[in-house]
C-alpha cells in the first residue's frame, strides 16, 4: 500500500533530474548512527540533506560543524548574489566568527556536551529579527533606514537558538517591512535584499532578456523558505501575519509551523500586528521541525526559574487516533485569480490532493471529507476588509516599539522613515517599488479605537467561534487540512490559531511545488506536528529543485551585484563627473553621498560595474574625489 501511494503521489517534474544525481541522493540514504564504525565522510548535498541526518553524522564523528558551515557558506557564495542570483539572504555572518562558533561547538561535542538535538546545526533567521552586533549582521527589515543601526541585544528567540547550540548563519531576505510599504510591491522584494527568486522555476529568454516563470515564491518570509530549499541552510525562522510563512513554505516544498499567537516571545522582532503575528520555523523534514519547534518554544534557564522539560513535542510516525477533516479542494484561489495555473495544472493539483485523502481513508485513518470552510468573505465587516484597519492601527505602535530596541538608530519614527526614503530614492524607491503608499496610509491612519475593537472582535468570532471552533467541535476534529492557497490561513490568522504547511507535489509545467495547509485549535501544535511526522513517512519525499549548478545560466555575464538603479547611477556619475579613470575615487564619492543611508559599495564592485559596461576604469589610481565634489 505504502509503495503504491508513494508512486502515485510522486511529483512529476520536467525536466527530469539527471540519473547520476538520483544515484547520489540514494547513496546518501545511509543511516549515520552513533554506533557505526565503518562510515566514510559523504560529500553531502546541501539541497537534500536534513538537520536530522546532519545531526546523526555529527554524533557518528563522520563530519564536523566546521565542515557543515563551510559547505553552506560555499553554496551561499555560489548562488545567493552570483550564479542563480536567488537573493535569499540579505547578510551572512562573518566567516571567521562562524568558524569560531562552530569549532567551539565541535569541542563541546568532543567533551560529551550536547546542548540539544540541533547542536552545531546552522540556521538562518528572517531579517526582521534582532541579532546582537557581536553576530556581525544588521537587522534591516529590508530597509536602508535600518542599515548600520545597532540593536540593544538579541531577540529572545535568537538567544534560545544560540543556547541550544544552533549557529546563526545569516539573515534572510523578506518583503520589505513585511509587505507594508507599497501594495504593488512584489513578494520577496526589499530595497536592501533585492528580489528573492525561487530555486525551482523554469527560465526562458524572450526579446534577449532573461525571464523567470512564476518565480515569486510568495509571502514576506520568502527568503527563509528559499534559503532552506536552495541549500543555504537546513533550517530557517520566519514570521507570519496572514500566511506570510505558510505560503512561501508551500511554494518551496517545506514543512513549516506557525504556533498559536502569543506562544513565542516577540520582543526584538519587527511585526505588523500584535493581534496576528507569530514567529515560526521551516525545515526540509518534519523530524527537523519537531526539534526546531522545541528549541523555539521552550524557555531557557535564563528566562525562568521553573523546571524546564527537555522536549515539548514527540515524533509520531503512525496516525494514531488523529481525526482529520479535509476541506473541499476546488479552492486554490490565489493561484487561479492571478492566472498562475492553467486548467491542466489545476486538475493535476486536485488529483494529488484527492489521492492523499483517498489513501488515508483506505489506510483506516479517521478522515472526515469534505469539510466546508466558511468563505473568506465572512471575515469582512460591513463589506470591508477587517484585517487592514487593525494592521494599519497596530503597525505604528509595533514600529515604535521595534525602534526603541535599537541603541543606535538614524530614524526614530514612521515619519522619519518616509522622509528617509524620499531623500534616497535611488536606493529605497527604485522602479520595482517606486512608492511607499502603505507607509503613508499607516501614518495617516486615524480609525477610531472602537472601530478597531469591533473589527478585532468580528475576526475572532468569524474565524474562531463561528468558523473553525464550530468545525472542530461539531465534527470532533483534531486537524483541518486544505490546499495550500485556500482561505484556511486567513481564518486561522483571524482566530490566532496555529497553522502548518507540508509538501504535496510539484507542477509539471515548471517544477513549482505546492502543498497543504493545516490548522488546529489554539495551543495544540502537537497535533499539527503529529500529522506532519506521520505524513512524512507515509507519502513521497518533497520535490527537489534541479541542482543549482545544472540549470544553465542563460546570460554568461550576469548583471553586477548592485541592482539596476544603482548601476545606472554609477554610470551616470562616471560619465558626468571627472574621476580620472579611478574607480576608487568614484567609490569614495558615492559612499560619502550615501553615508547616512548606510549603503556602501567597494571599489572592486564599482570597478566591475564600470568595466562590464564598457568604461575604462582602474583600481588604485589615487583619490580624485575632491575634484569631483568641487564641480
Amino acid at each position: 500500500m505504502f509503495k503504491f501511494i508513494k508512486s502515485a503521489l510522486a511529483p512529476n517534474i520536467e525536466p527530469e533530474l539527471p540519473p547520476n544525481y538520483i544515484a547520489s541522493i540514494n547513496a546518501r540514504k545511509l543511516s549515520f548512527t552513533s554506533g557505526s564504525s565503518e562510515i566514510s565522510l559523504p560529500d553531502f548535498d546541501p539541497l537534500v540533506i536534513s538537520a536530522y541526518e546532519l545531526s546523526e553524522m555529527l554524533n557518528a564523528g563522520a563530519i564536523s560543524s566546521v565542515e557543515i558551515v563551510e559547505a553552506y557558506l560555499h553554496q551561499i557564495e555560489q548562488h545567493n548574489r552570483r550564479g542563480r542570483q536567488l537573493r535569499a539572504l540579505i547578510s551572512v555572518a562573518p566567516r571567521h566568527e562562524l568558524l569560531k562558533i562552530a569549532r567551539r561547538l565541535d569541542d563541546e561535542r568532543l567533551r560529551g556536551k550536547r546542548r540539544g538535538p540541533l547542536h552545531g546545526i546552522p540556521i538562518v533567521v528572517k531579517d526582521n529579527i534582532m541579532t546582537d552586533a557581536s553576530l556581525g549582521m544588521d537587522t534591516t527589515v529590508g530597509s536602508y533606514a535600518f542599515v548600520g543601526c545597532t540593536p540593544k541585544k538579541n531577540a529572545t528567540i535568537v538567544d534560545r537558538l544560540i543556547r541550544r547550540g544552533l549557529i546563526i548563519l545569516g539573515k534572510s531576505n523578506l518583503t520589505e517591512f513585511c509587505g507594508l510599504k507599497n501594495p504593488s510591491m512584489p513578494p520577496g522584494w526589499s530595497a536592501v535584499g533585492g528580489q528573492c527568486q525561487s530555486p525551482y522555476v523554469a527560465r526562458h529568454i524572450a526579446k534577449k532578456k532573461l525571464h523567470w516563470e512564476l518565480s515569486a515564491p510568495g509571502g514576506s518570509s520568502t527568503g527563509s523558505a528559499v534559503s532552506v530549499a536552495a541549500g543555504f541552510s537546513t533550517l530557517a525562522i520566519g514570521t507570519d501575519t496572514i500566511g506570510s510563512l505558510i505560503t512561501p513554505a508551500n511554494r518551496a516544498g517545506l514543512y513549516a509551523l506557525k504556533p498559536t499567537v502569543g506562544e513565542i516571545p516577540m520582543d526584538g522582532i519587527f511585526t505588523l500586528s500584535k493581534t496576528f503575528d507569530s514567529t515560526g520555523g521551516m525545515a526540509k523534514s518534519a523530524k527537523d521541525l519537531v526539534a526546531l519547534m522545541d528549541a523555539m518554544m521552550l524557555p531557557t534557564s535564563r528566562e525562568t526559574t521553573a523546571p524546564i522539560p527537555k522536549t515539548c513535542f514527540r515524533i509520531k510516525e503512525d496516525w494514531g487516533d488523529l481525526r482529520i477533516g479535509f476541506t473541499e479542494p476546488t479552492i486554490w484561489q490565489s493561484w487561479r485569480k492571478s492566472g498562475r495555473i492553467n486548467a491542466d495544472a489545476e486538475r493535476f493539483m486536485l488529483q494529488k490532493y484527492d489521492m492523499v485523502v483517498q489513501s488515508l481513508i483506505e489506510m483506516g485513518v479517521d478522515v472526515v471529507y469534505p469539510v466546508e470552510l466558511p468563505p473568506q468573505s465572512s471575515l469582512n465587516l460591513d463589506g470591508k476588509n477587517s484585517f487592514e484597519p487593525i494592521v494599519y492601527h497596530e503597525f505604528k505602535e509595533c514600529l515604535s516599539e521595534f525602534i526603541r530596541q535599537f541603541k543606535i538608530t538614524k530614524v526614530h519614527s514612521l515619519a522619519e522613515i518616509i522622509n528617509f526614503n524620499l531623500e534616497h530614492p535611488e536606493l529605497t524607491l527604485p522602479p520595482s517599488c517606486p512608492h511607499q503608499n502603505d507607509l503613508m496610509a499607516a501614518l495617516a491612519s486615524s480609525t477610531p479605537r472602537n472601530a478597531i475593537a469591533a473589527a478585532r472582535h468580528h475576526l475572532r468570532v468569524a474565524g474562531g467561534q463561528e468558523g473553525l471552533d464550530y468545525l472542530f467541535a461539531s465534527l470532533k476534529l483534531d486537524v483541518i487540512v486544505s490546499p495550500g492557497d485556500a482561505a484556511l490561513s486567513s481564518l486561522a490568522a483571524a482566530a490566532g490559531y496555529p497553522t502548518a504547511a507540508c509538501p504535496l507535489s510539484a507542477l509539471k509545467l515548471n517544477g513549482q511545488p505546492f502543498g497543504l495547509t493545516l490548522c488546529s485549535p489554539p495551543n495544540t501544535e502537537n497535533a499539527l506536528l503529529h500529522f506532519l511526522t506521520a505524513y512524512e513517512v507515509t507519502f513521497p519525499p518533497r520535490a527537489l529543485p534541479l541542482p543549482l549548478n545544472l540549470v544553465p545560466l542563460q546570460d554568461p555575464h550576469p548583471e553586477p551585484l548592485p541592482d539596476r538603479p544603482i548601476v545606472e547611477l554609477i554610470l551616470h556619475e562616471w560619465d558626468t563627473r571627472r574621476f580620472s579613470c579611478s574607480a576608487d575615487a568614484l567609490a569614495d564619492w558615492l559612499n560619502a553621498r550615501w553615508r547616512k543611508s548606510g549603503y556602501e559599495l567597494s571599489a572592486e564592485t564599482v570597478c566591475e560595474v564600470l568595466r562590464s559596461n564598457g568604461r575604462v576604469a582602474f583600481r588604485g589610481l589615487g583619490d580624485d574625489a575632491e575634484g569631483a565634489f568641487a564641480r
